[in-house]
């Protein structure tokens, strides 16, 4: 079940160099209090608004409380709220929604009696070194990227050629292929093969694709962003990530002179906000 929520609750706890602007709501509640180990459990969706979003190419939610109104913990670990910084809608200034997924809620309760965390904005304009520039960055195929806020941000970049992905996804095939009896006793032989074949066809890269092995071991990079020589952006029709590779499609080649924008996590380009919620109504 679920239910839209037009305004439940709103706070601001926001810290002191940024005190102004920013709220977070509830928009939508799905509630499925069953018994089965795999669809039960509480989602909540919040709603972020505010001024100081203006400038923010991501935001982060964390609960770090959540309680229903018998007393009843939800915090689910590892999955209450938004790994990756979420992008604020482009159609709608200064809004962004993020959902957590929380623990089932005592049959009897009627409501969420407080669910409480901090939200991370990332700024990335209020910090020269969380945007590494990299202009003609196709003119560095197979070649390591040099650049200040990488080095910096302790991030390594490399533009792969199409024959660099090809040997690197004949290992991974190889790899797959020495657990395959594992698999094919763990899951069974029809969807062991299923996996192993679907590996395959989502590592499948066209000559338009642009490869980006990215290593960086502290989740710094927040965005990548690719834009023609006169600042225009150009937008892939999908992407895909597996370890340190990412892969980006696009309906034509990339052009030679298009840059290539990295997007850091650096301390001063991130400020906090808490907040807290009471009474959230249960469908």
């Amino acid at each position: 079940m679920k239910r839209l929520l037009i305004s439940i609750a709103i706070i601001l706890i926001a810290s002191p160099a940024f005190a102004a602007d920013v709220n977070v709501s509830v928009s939508e509640v799905k509630d499925s209090r069953t018994t089965g180990q795999f669809f039960a459990g509480l989602e909540i969706k919040f709603k972020i608004m505010g001024d100081a979003l203006s400038d923010a190419r991501g935001v982060k939610l964390a609960v770090a409380k959540a309680t229903d109104d018998t007393g009843r913990d939800l915090i689910k670990k590892d999955e209450s709220g938004s790994r990756d910084f979420a992008k604020p809608d482009e159609n709608r200034a200064g809004l962004v929604e993020i959902e957590a997924k929380l623990k089932n809620p005592a049959r009897k309760a009627a409501v969420v009696k407080e669910v409480s965390g901090e939200v991370t904005i990332f700024s990335p304009g209020r910090d020269p070194n969380a945007v590494a520039s990299i202009p003609a960055f196709m003119t560095l195929a197979g070649k390591k990227i040099e650049n200040g806020a990488l080095k910096a941000g302790g991030v390594g970049l490399g533009i792969m050629t199409k024959k660099e992905f090809d040997a690197f996804k004949e290992q991974q095939q190889k790899e797959v292929k020495a657990k395959e009896g594992e698999m094919i006793r763990e899951l069974g032989e029809a969807m062991a093969k299923a996996l192993g074949a679907l590996f395959g066809s989502m590592m499948e890269v066209s000559e338009n694709s642009v490869i980006l092995n990215v290593t960086d071991p502290d989740s710094k990079v927040v965005d990548v962003e690719f834009t023609d020589a006169s600042g225009g952006p150009l937008r892939s029709g999908s992407s895909m990530k597996t370890g340190d590779i990412r892969v980006f499609e696009f309906e034509k080649p990339m052009p030679r002179d298009a840059k290539l924008t990295v997007y850091l996590a650096t301390p001063k380009a991130l400020w906090k906000a808490s907040f807290k919620l009471q009474d959230i109504a249960l469908p």
